[in-house]
């Protein structure tokens, strides 16, 4: 049974690939939508910053996913999930109390890669170490 534990943390980052390369592809296939979003917040130089994201979710997302340098890849992504939590999702609980929801969310994918970092890839891994 010893042998399982190290398909958790396999389990939680298969996951949390998907979490980010699903939202990423998206973006990808209509860029102007995180970009008018960006600029609408009043982000400084929302076209290159539109595409650091949603490059970075595919990226670094597909890095979670097959286990590779996941040490090093879960830091940009819980970047982009403090950036959307102070820049979007707190900045609208005033207008929408539920948007809550969507902050919890987020520390939820933070704690998901917090937790990935601390225990590894996991079984089934690029990087076995």
């Amino acid at each position: 049974m010893k042998q399982l534990n190290t398909y958790a943390p396999t389990t939680l980052r298969l996951v949390l690939g998907l979490l980010f390369i699903v939202p990423g592809i998206s973006k990808l296939l209509n860029p102007s939508g995180i970009i008018g979003m960006l600029r609408g917040i009043g982000f400084p130089v929302p076209n290159a910053v539109g595409w650091i994201v949603l490059l970075s979710e595919i990226i670094f997302g597909l890095a979670i996913l097959v286990g590779y340098q996941v040490k090093y890849t879960v830091w940009p992504l819980i970047i982009v999930l403090l950036v959307a939590i102070v820049t979007v999702h707190l900045p609208g609980l005033a207008a929408n109390p539920m948007g809550i929801i969507n902050v919890l969310f987020h520390l939820l994918g933070i704690a998901a890669l917090l937790s990935v970092y601390l225990t590894g890839a996991g079984a089934l891994a690029i990087d076995k170490h």
